[in-house]
C-alpha cells in the first residue's frame, strides 16, 4: 500500500512536472526598454510590476526589463521611476508562444512634492481637465511656439480671430476664465490683447485646462481654468538659449544653486520700434512712439531638507504705443491722441512642504500691482491702477490609501484708483456701442476689497473600480456683493472592465459683478452674483499603449446674469439667463518626442436671454461647430514636420435692418458735435452669421548640432493656403445701398497667408 502510495506520488510530480514543461514552453514574455521622453536616454533602475500576478522587474543599465512564462490573457503593468511620471500601461495581450515588445517612455518631473503616488490604489481623476506638455506647447503648428496659443487647438476652446488672445471656453465668455501661472493669478495673460502670451514657453512644464466641472480647489468668478505650471532651473549645470525671429527677441539662462536648488531668468522684448528708428527713412509724424512690449520671468527654487522645498518667484509685462489719430477730421471726438500704457508686475513666496508621509501643505503668498493708462481723441481717458495682495493655504491630508481629505484658504485684500472720463465698456450682445454717442463716465475713487475663499474637499476610493469626490467652496467679496458664495461641487469615477472610464461631474459656480457694473457712479452696488451649474459626463478608454480616445458631453445653466438696462438707474440689474451645452469627441496619441497629435470636434450651442420678457438669442461667444486635425513628426534627429488644420463655425453678429430686409432703412441721422451723423439700426441680435473659418498651418524646423551647442530653424506657414477669413465688415460712411438695395459693404479679413521664421540657439 505505502509503496502503491509512493509510486502514485512520484506519477502525479512528474504529470505536474511535465504539464509545467508543456505550458512553459508554450508560454509568453513581455519585453520591454524604458526610456526618458525628455531626451529618448535609456532609464535604469525603474521599476515595473506586473499588477495581475504582483511580480516585479528592474530595469538593467540598458533600461530592459522581462517577464517570462506568461500565460495567455490581457495583462497591465505599472511602471514607478523617481523623478518621472507613473505610467499605467494597460490592455497588453500576450498568446502563446508569442513575445510582447514595447517601449515606455516616462515623463519627468520637475519635483516630487507636485506627486501625490499611491500604488494600486489611485484617487479620483480631474474631469474636464486637458493637458498641454511643455515639448508639444513649443512643437505646435500655427501657436509660433506661444504658450497659451497652443491651447486654442484644444477641443472646446476657441479665441475670438487672428488677433485676440480672448478664450471662449465651452460657450462661456472671456470673463469667465482665470489664468494661474504656478497658482499665482496671472492678470494679464497675453501683450496687446493677444499678439503673443506674456509668458516664455521655454520655462513651462505644462498646462492644464479646466473646461469646467471642476472641483473646488479651483474657483473665485471662474467658469473655466487655465493652470500654467513653469518647470525649475537647471539643476546640473548653467544653461541659455536665445530665440529671434521678425516680431521679438527672448532669452534664457539657468543654472544650480548648489546641489540643492536652481533658478531661471528669462525675457523677451519686441524690437519694432528699435528698428523703425534707426531705419534711414522718412519718420511718419502719425507714430510717436512705435507699439513695444517687453515681459520677464524668474524662478529661484531650493530644497530646505526633505520636508520643505521653496519657489521665489517674479513674474511682470509691459505694453506700450503712442499715436495721432485724425488730423484731416478736427470735428471728431476720437481725433487727437492715442496713447496706451499697460503694465503688470507679480512676486511670490511658494513654501511646498510634506510634514508627514501623507499630510502636504502649500503655502502661496503674493503680491501684484498692474497698470492701465488709456488716453484717446479730445479729453478721453481711463487709468485703472489696481494693487494686490493674496495669501493662500492648501493643505491635503491622506487618511488612508483610499481617502483623502483637502481644504484651502485664501485672503485677498485689495485697493485700486480709478480715474475716468470714458464710455462704460460695451455690453455683449449690444451692437449699438458708438463711442462718440455713449454718455461718458467721470471718475475719481480709491476702492478698497477684501475677498476670502475656502474650500472642503474629500476624495474617496469606495471600490477598485469606483470612486467618487465631494467638496464644498465659499466665496465672499465683502465690498462687491457682500454675500458669502456657497458652492457644492462633485464627481464619480466608474472604471469598467474593458479599461474604459467614465466620469460625471456637478457643480455650482458664482462670480462677483465687474468693478465698473458694481461701483457708482455708473455701477449698481445690490447686484447679486451670478450662478452657473455645470453637468458634465467623460468617457475615456485607452487604445493602444499611447493612444487616448475621450468623449465629453455638458450642460450649463446660467442665472442671474447682469445686464445693461438703458436709460434707467441703476442701470446694471440681474435680469439674465442662459445656457450651454455641447458635446466633444478627441483622439489623441503621444509617442513620446517622436509623434504626436490629436482628432478633435466640438459641437455646441450656446444662447442668453436679457430679461425675463425676452426670447433666447445666441451668445457673442457662441461656436457650433469646431473640427481640428494636428499632428508633429520628427522625422530624423535633425527634422521635424507638423501641421493643423481647424475649421470652425462663423462668428455670430448683428444685421443692419436693411440687410434683413432690403426694404427697411440702413440708418438715421443724429445730430452730434456740431454736425449731423448717419448711425446704424440694427435687426434682430446675433441672427446671422460670418462665413465659416478654417485655416491650414504648416510648421517645418531643422536642428543644427554641434560639439557644444545646438541651433534650431524653424518655418511656420501661417494660413497655407491664404483663406480670407472674415473678421468684421466695414460699411459705407453713410450706409449708402448699391442698384440693387443691397448695403456697400467691404470685408475686413484676418490674417492672409504669413511666413513666420525664427532661429533658436542652445548652449
Amino acid at each position: 500500500m505505502k509503496k502503491g502510495l509512493i509510486l502514485a506520488r512520484i506519477g502525479l510530480v512528474t504529470a505536474i512536472t511535465f504539464t509545467c514543461c508543456y505550458i512553459s514552453a508554450f508560454s509568453g514574455e513581455i519585453q520591454g526598454t524604458v526610456l526618458s521622453s525628455a531626451d529618448s536616454n535609456k532609464l535604469s533602475g525603474v521599476k515595473v510590476q506586473l499588477l495581475e500576478n504582483g511580480q516585479k522587474k528592474v530595469t538593467n543599465k540598458e533600461g530592459k526589463f522581462a517577464f517570462l512564462d506568461l500565460q495567455s490573457g490581457d495583462y497591465t503593468l505599472l511602471v514607478i521611476s523617481l523623478g518621472y511620471r507613473t505610467m499605467t500601461i494597460k490592455n497588453l495581450v500576450v498568446s502563446e508562444e508569442q513575445v510582447k515588445e514595447i517601449k515606455i517612455n516616462l515623463e519627468k518631473i520637475e519635483f516630487l512634492f507636485n506627486e501625490i503616488l499611491v500604488v494600486g490604489q489611485a484617487l479620483p481623476k480631474a474631469i474636464s481637465r486637458q493637458s498641454l506638455q511643455g515639448l508639444e506647447i513649443k512643437r505646435l503648428p500655427g501657436a509660433t511656439g506661444d504658450a497659451l496659443k497652443a491651447i486654442q487647438s484644444l477641443p472646446g476652446i476657441r479665441a475670438a480671430n487672428d488677433f485676440s488672445g480672448q478664450l471662449f471656453v465651452r460657450g462661456g465668455g472671456p470673463e469667465d476664465n482665470t489664468i494661474y501661472f504656478d497658482r499665482f493669478p496671472l492678470e494679464e495673460a497675453y501683450h496687446f490683447g493677444g499678439l503673443v502670451s506674456t509668458v516664455s514657453s521655454e520655462i513651462l512644464n505644462r498646462i492644464d485646462v479646466y473646461a469646467g466641472g471642476f472641483g473646488a480647489e479651483y474657483g473665485r468668478d471662474a467658469q473655466a481654468v487655465v493652470d500654467v505650471h513653469s518647470r525649475q532651473g537647471n539643476r546640473k549645470k548653467f544653461s541659455s538659449n536665445l530665440h529671434v525671429n521678425f516680431l521679438y527677441s527672448e532669452g534664457l539662462i539657468e543654472g544650480p544653486i548648489g546641489d540643492r536648488g536652481s533658478w531661471y531668468l528669462a525675457g523677451r522684448r519686441s524690437y519694432a520700434d528699435v528698428v523703425y528708428d534707426l531705419l534711414p527713412i522718412p519718420k511718419s509724424d502719425v507714430i510717436t512712439a512705435l507699439p513695444r512690449f517687453w515681459d520677464y520671468q524668474t524662478k529661484l527654487s531650493y530644497d530646505i531638507n526633505e520636508m520643505f522645498q521653496l519657489d521665489l518667484n517674479a513674474f511682470a509685462s509691459d505694453d506700450f504705443a503712442q499715436l495721432k489719430l485724425g488730423k484731416d477730421k478736427p470735428d471728431d471726438d476720437l481725433s487727437g491722441a492715442f496713447y496706451l500704457k499697460n503694465s503688470f508686475h507679480l512676486q511670490g513666496v511658494h513654501l511646498r512642504s510634506i510634514l508627514t508621509p501623507n499630510i502636504k501643505y502649500d503655502l502661496n503668498v503674493s503680491h501684484s500691482k498692474r497698470l492701465i493708462n488709456f488716453k484717446i481723441g479730445k479729453g478721453f481717458y481711463l487709468r485703472i491702477q489696481p494693487t494686490d495682495i493674496d495669501v493662500r493655504h492648501d493643505l491635503t491630508y491622506k487618511i488612508t490609501p483610499r481617502f483623502q481629505i483637502e481644504s484651502g484658504l485664501n485672503n485677498n485684500i485689495g485697493r485700486a484708483v480709478v480715474q475716468t472720463f470714458f464710455p462704460r465698456p460695451p455690453e455683449e450682445g449690444d451692437p449699438n456701442f458708438d463711442f462718440r454717442l455713449s454718455e461718458k463716465v467721470q471718475s475719481n475713487q480709491r476702492n478698497k476689497g477684501y475677498e476670502v475663499e475656502g474650500y472642503l474637499q474629500g476624495r474617496f476610493k469606495l471600490t477598485n473600480f469606483f470612486s467618487t469626490t465631494l467638496g464644498m467652496r465659499f466665496d465672499y467679496a465683502r465690498d462687491l456683493t457682500g454675500q458669502i458664495a456657497v458652492q457644492p461641487r462633485t464627481s464619480f469615477n466608474l472604471l469598467l472592465p474593458l479599461g474604459s472610464e467614465i466620469r460625471f461631474a456637478y457643480g455650482r459656480y458664482m462670480q462677483s459683478p465687474q468693478p465698473w457694473q458694481a461701483y457708482p457712479p455708473s455701477g449698481n452696488p445690490n447686484l447679486d452674483e451670478t450662478t452657473a451649474h455645470h453637468f458634465v459626463l467623460e468617457i475615456e478608454r485607452e487604445v493602444g499603449v499611447a493612444t487616448e480616445l475621450k468623449f465629453a458631453t455638458y450642460y450649463k445653466q446660467l442665472k442671474n446674469q447682469i445686464e445693461s438696462v438703458p436709460d434707467q438707474n441703476p442701470s446694471y440689474l440681474n435680469l439674465g439667463a442662459g445656457y450651454a451645452r455641447g458635446s466633444e469627441i478627441l483622439l489623441q496619441h503621444r509617442q513620446g518626442n517622436k509623434l504626436f497629435g490629436w482628432i478633435s470636434y466640438a459641437n455646441s450651442v450656446s444662447k442668453r436671454r436679457d430679461s425675463p420678457d425676452q426670447p433666447y438669442r445666441f451668445y457673442d461667444y457662441d461656436q457650433t461647430h469646431v473640427a481640428t486635425i494636428t499632428a508633429s513628426y520628427q522625422i530624423s534627429k535633425n527634422w521635424e514636420i507638423g501641421a493643423k488644420w481647424q475649421y470652425a463655425s462663423g462668428n455670430p453678429y448683428t444685421p443692419l435692418t436693411c440687410e434683413e430686409n432690403v426694404k427697411q432703412p440702413c440708418a438715421k441721422q443724429v445730430f452730434n458735435n456740431n454736425r449731423w451723423r448717419q448711425i446704424p439700426i440694427y435687426g434682430e441680435i446675433n441672427s446671422f452669421r460670418y462665413d465659416p473659418f478654417h485655416r491650414l498651418d504648416i510648421r517645418i524646423n531643422k536642428d543644427f548640432i554641434f560639439s557644444s551647442w545646438k541651433m534650431s530653424l524653424y518655418l511656420e506657414l501661417l494660413n497655407a493656403y491664404n483663406r480670407k477669413n472674415i473678421l468684421t465688415f466695414d460699411y459705407d460712411e453713410n450706409y449708402a445701398r448699391d442698384e440693387k438695395g443691397n448695403v456697400i459693404k467691404d470685408i475686413v479679413s484676418q490674417l492672409p497667408i504669413v511666413p513666420y521664421i525664427g532661429i533658436k540657439s542652445e548652449f
